[in-house]
């Protein structure tokens, strides 16, 4: 196990490479420090997560790589991750193995799988590891991705490709929407690119665009990698009562329900999506109608929720869950009539996707990434626009034409993206890098 500052580099990952012509491998150094975060912590399951979750599973069943992880946070997780690999039946191996103090660590570790886990006991581990090694990245990597957090400055471009991974720069271009602490990761993120010598793969064209216009980076070093909704996770059912079981477990309503699932945060928009609902809740027939809101709360929630509260006809009828797990997604997005996602901002927009996956309409905003995304396969609104959205909800309750037809177009749409896509795309990226020193 070795410690390289901020970064650990403990398993060479055994890939599927056997096979492979060895000059054609890339070594890559990929960094999991979101996939690990959400190992340990529900509220770290974001659409980051995800990217790092199935981007990590595609580049382990490719031949072309030989990969290890990285982690510039979450040090602690890492014993985690590597029951996690385990369990996935995949093999995990030293990078380094000349140190028997290094050894005799990884053993401690592994006979600790069966213990309980030690947070703190892990960092002193992680920490003291870091105290001891090297602030240098072999200059045997041909790249090292980080799939979020900023660009570790000894990594020297000169003999390594730098990669980082743009979900997008809201945070800067809207401060309105976020903490002082998210604007400050978030420039520290960009400001870790160097224009001249990293590359960047953002997720959109939206996102794309952003940067471009905000830190001068030619498109040419700015890779579109879109994401998407995991085929094994997201998909239609049809079954009503494997719905209504779902529905069950979570205390939630079995019968006609609109659904959002988000961040409870202002940028999510989600205030305006609950006043237009309460609007249609007074046309003929409508009354009874509920919205389930799924998702961890985040900043500025407390006002939003106390105004349900204090709403006689809302509080009966709006219904928070908090995190629900994936596995449950599914049936949930398929009992819906509708899901609803008014962002303002979006640098991919992972929910939407899902929905469209499982075959449930989707009425979303006309800002940011998010057409891009959903394209004519959902109902595209201005999200400041409550007239607009009301109707487009009283639409899809009472055509049932229509509410079929966009089930169909979301399904098909869906297709077109893929996490082998996505990765197909990434060591594209790769191979562009290296063989372009400029």
């Amino acid at each position: 196990m070795r410690l390289l500052g901020r970064i650990i580099l403990p398993w060479k990952i055994k890939n599927n490479n056997h096979g492979a012509d060895q000059k054609n491998v890339m070594k890559i150094a990929l960094d999991i420090s979101k996939f690990a975060q959400g190992r340990i912590e529900n509220s770290g399951r974001t659409g980051i997560y995800r990217y790092s979750a199935n981007l990590l599973e595609q580049m382990l069943s490719r031949s072309d790589v030989e990969l290890f992880l990285s982690f510039l946070k979450f040090p602690h997780a890492m014993e985690e991750s590597l029951v996690h690999f385990k369990k996935k039946g995949q093999g995990v191996q030293y990078l380094f193995k000349n140190s028997n103090f290094e050894n005799r660590v990884y053993d401690f570790l592994n006979r600790r799988r069966s213990m309980k886990y030690n947070f703190l006991l892990s960092l002193i581990i992680a920490t003291l590891f870091q105290s001891l090694k090297s602030k240098s990245l072999p200059r045997s990597f041909d790249i090292f991705h980080s799939s979020y957090f900023p660009i570790p400055e000894f990594i020297n471009p000169s003999y390594t490709r730098r990669f980082i991974t743009i979900h997008d720069i809201i945070f800067i271009l809207y401060p309105d929407f976020c903490t002082i602490n998210q604007k400050k990761r978030t420039q520290q993120i960009v400001q870790s690119i160097n224009i001249h010598t990293d590359w960047v793969l953002a997720v959109s064209k939206a996102t794309q665009q952003d940067l471009c216009e905000y830190t001068g980076l030619s498109k040419d070093r700015i890779f579109i990698t879109h994401l998407a909704a995991n085929p094994e996770l997201y998909y239609p059912i049809k079954d009503k009562r494997q719905i209504n079981k779902a529905l069950y477990k979570f205390h939630l309503p079995q019968n006609d329900y609109f659904l959002s699932i988000a961040t409870i945060e202002p940028r999510k928009n989600l205030q305006f999506a609950v006043r237009c609902f309460k609007k249609i809740l007074s046309e003929p027939g409508m009354s009874h109608f509920k919205y389930i809101l799924v998702g961890n709360k985040g900043w500025k929630t407390d006002h939003f929720s106390q105004n349900i509260l204090s709403d006689t006809i809302l509080k009966e009828r709006v219904i928070f869950t908090g995190f629900i797990p994936d596995e449950y997604l599914s049936a949930i997005y398929s009992g819906a009539l509708a899901f609803i996602y008014p962002s303002f901002y979006e640098g991919f927009g992972l929910p939407p996707l899902e929905a469209m996956q499982c075959g449930t309409p989707v009425i979303t905003s006309d800002r940011s990434s998010l057409p891009e995304v959903v394209g004519d396969a959902g109902i595209i609104i201005d999200p400041e626009d409550e007239d607009a959205l009301c109707q487009a909800m009283i639409n899809i309750v009472k055509n049932n034409k229509l509410r079929a037809e966009l089930s169909k177009k979301g399904i098909e749409r869906s297709k077109i993206f893929s996490w082998k896509k996505c990765a197909d795309e990434t060591i594209e990226a790769y191979r562009f890098a290296l063989d372009n020193k400029n």
